[in-house]
């Protein structure tokens, strides 16, 4: 029998003393669909999984022996990937090296060139490709005659063109509901794994920025719900303390997808497990996305909000990048909704997407503030992906520029020799490379006090009450900032790492009393120092001087709002204090939310709904890996 091992690596997880990786489900579910059969299983056997990043020596011992190796390869493992195949091949050069995923090149006619340790490399969708290989496997000729691949013939390419997808997602067995992952399980107790729940595939999105809908673009099928509901309960038993919900868009089937999060909260109260999970929402929400994510809020083991992607907010931003978002009238409703049922509502903009200029970037901001999302917005840096038409096609047309980063994946950094890059647009004809600095000094400074809850429901209570438009407020409160020491300090330090990236490569950020800073978190730094060095009465003096002195704000009204816009964000050396019970002269939420009247008496409750007795460390790390639930601010509601 020949022996077939799988290498799907990937970075420990989250903060380090959870010591988390993800279960290799991509090599998983492939081998649970090759074992139906009765002739793979005559004569193929499985060998081992490499599911973490040892030393490349250590994991070539495991595999040296295999007759064929498979190897899902994405933008976190690719280095490590492609380094481990040529040691395998220059030690056994019999051995089939088989790759896979959405990172290798299909479209590359160089693609042998580059890699000629590669014999075959399957495009998109893998079960029914790879089942074919291994009926052809001792004859090239059959091989060329399997749809979806490309095949090294002696450096030359052989492209069979596109795959066969399949049809009826209840030919995919479970692999964790075969056993597949229970001795790996077993053999490793001192891990917490992370589970991939697959409840559905496909994307019926073709956004030029991603490789999802290249991958799989067409309509969406759906796995047998009583396997999800078994593989739920599998994750559960096994202690799998995050789980990642890998659907394109969860809620677009509202009656499943209620059902899939009714069991997700049953097995967590059952169990304790999964601690955490992972959503990517319907891209156009209805109230029945809303209720699901209700349903989590209100379980005392899941604290996930609401993820409303729209990458940009300009029209013609969205029409190069073939993406709608909903109507405006419909986010604001979702806003609105989120915010009265105290829902974390987290919002997704891309920067340095084609047709992107400075303005149109401030101008994300202030509109998606006026729609009433001012707790969560996370800003990704665009990526020239693979197999992605933006870097296909677009480059050249809107003449993006890119620079290789090394640190914005959690966990990227920690190796040398086998770095994983990805890389990110750092120019592009409408924002050229000097803006997209500004571009990303402004973000920082937004993020710092907008959203991270410094000033949050000052710029509300203005905006509404004044007629202040968040923009002349954020605009005046930069230029006052900018005579503070401290701030333009800041400011210079945030400046010369993202020049470093965009640059070198690398953020090198020094840690900040043991917290790491990398790409992928460097707009938090400023609110690191703030809890850090304890700079909260400074910060707000900051602003209470900037609201008496030159927006000339009567003080008592000043006062109340200082108070509760302090008492909103969490000081991480008063944590124990929470819940505290407040009084106002004012109904700043009601006036906010419900147009009631102003100035009535009012008491509020600030609670902080995490662990009390989390460090200083633990907690700045939260401030990026719990973003979406609203870290480092309070619930707020009325008693």
């Amino acid at each position: 029998m020949k022996t077939f091992s799988w290498v799907q690596p990937n970075f420990q997880q989250g903060p380090k003393e959870f010591n988390a990786h993800y279960l290799p489900y991509s090599a998983g579910i492939l081998w649970a669909y090759l074992q139906q059969f009765d002739f793979i299983k005559s004569n193929f056997k499985l060998g081992d999984f490499i599911w973490k990043r040892d030393a490349i020596e250590v994991s070539l011992k495991k595999i040296s022996n295999s007759d064929i190796v498979g190897f899902s390869t994405y933008v976190w493992n690719k280095s490590y990937n492609y380094t481990l195949a040529k040691r395998l091949k220059e030690i056994n050069p019999n051995c089939l090296i088989l790759f896979g995923g959405p990172e290798p090149a299909i479209a590359d006619p160089k693609f042998f060139d580059k890699f000629p340790f590669i014999d075959i490399c399957v495009k998109q969708e893998g079960e029914i490709t790879l089942k074919k290989v291994l009926e052809n496997l001792l004859d090239k000729e059959s091989l060329s005659k399997v749809k979806g691949l490309i095949i090294n013939d002696n450096g030359d390419t052989i492209d069979t063109g596109p795959p066969e997808r399949i049809q009826n997602l209840d030919e995919v067995p479970s692999p964790y509901l075969i056993g597949l992952f229970d001795d790996l399980i077993n053999q490793y107790p001192n891990v917490e794994w992370n589970a991939t729940l697959e409840t559905d595939r496909g994307c019926p999105y073709q956004c030029t920025f991603c490789d999802w809908g290249s991958l799989t673009y067409n309509k969406v099928k759906k796995f047998n719900l009583e396997r999800v509901f078994d593989e739920i309960e599998w994750m559960g038993q096994n202690k799998c303390g995050y789980v990642s919900i890998t659907n394109a868009n969860f809620g677009i089937f509202p009656e499943r997808d209620n059902l899939i999060a009714d069991k997700l909260i049953e097995v967590q109260e059952k169990y304790g497990y999964p601690k955490a999970i992972s959503v990517a929402w319907a891209k156009n929400q209805k109230q029945e996305v809303v209720d699901i994510v209700k349903k989590f809020i209100t379980s005392p083991g899941f604290n996930t909000g609401l993820t409303v992607s729209v990458q940009s907010m300009d029209v013609d931003v969205l029409e190069n990048i073939k993406r709608k978002n909903l109507e405006i009238n419909k986010i604001n409703e979702i806003f609105d909704i989120c915010d009265k049922s105290n829902i974390p509502v987290y919002t997704e903009l891309i920067l340095g997407l084609p047709g992107e200029t400075i303005n149109t970037w401030k101008e994300n901001f202030w509109r998606l503030f006026e729609l009433g999302n001012h707790t969560g917005i996370s800003i990704y840096q665009a990526q020239l992906l693979e197999n992605a038409e933006m870097n296909l096609v677009q480059k050249k047309l809107f003449k993006i520029k890119s620079q290789v980063v090394y640190d914005y994946m959690s966990g990227s950094y920690n190796e040398d020799e086998l770095k994983e890059g990805i890389s990110v647009i750092t120019e592009t004809k409408d924002l050229p490379f000097d803006k997209m600095l500004e571009s990303h000094i402004f973000t920082w400074f937004i993020n710092t006090f907008h959203i991270n809850g410094i000033s949050t429901y000052i710029s509300r209570l203005l905006n509404k009450r004044y007629n202040i438009s968040y923009s002349e407020f954020y605009e005046r409160l930069f230029d006052y900032l900018q005579k503070d020491d401290w701030f333009k300090f800041e400011m210079y330090e945030v400046n010369k790492h993202y020049e470093n990236w965009m640059t070198t490569g690398s953020i090198n950020h020094p840690p900040i009393h043991g917290v790491e800073i990398h790409g992928w978190n460097v707009m938090h730094r400023t609110l690191i120092n703030i809890h850090v060095e304890r700079k909260y009465d400074y910060i707000f003096k900051l602003l209470n001087d900037f609201l008496i002195n030159h927006l000339n704000l009567d003080k008592l009204f000043v006062d109340q709002l200082m108070q509760f816009q302090d008492s909103y964000l969490i000081r991480q050396d008063h944590i124990q204090e929470y819940p505290k019970i407040l009084n106002f002269n004012y109904d700043f939420l009601g006036y906010l939310q419900d147009d009631t009247e102003l100035e009535i008496f009012t008491q509020y409750k600030f609670d902080f709904n995490e662990d009390k007795d989390m460090d200083i460390v633990r907690f700045c790390e939260n401030l990026y890996f719990k973003r979406k639930r609203n870290f480092g601010k309070a619930w707020v509601s009325k008693v």
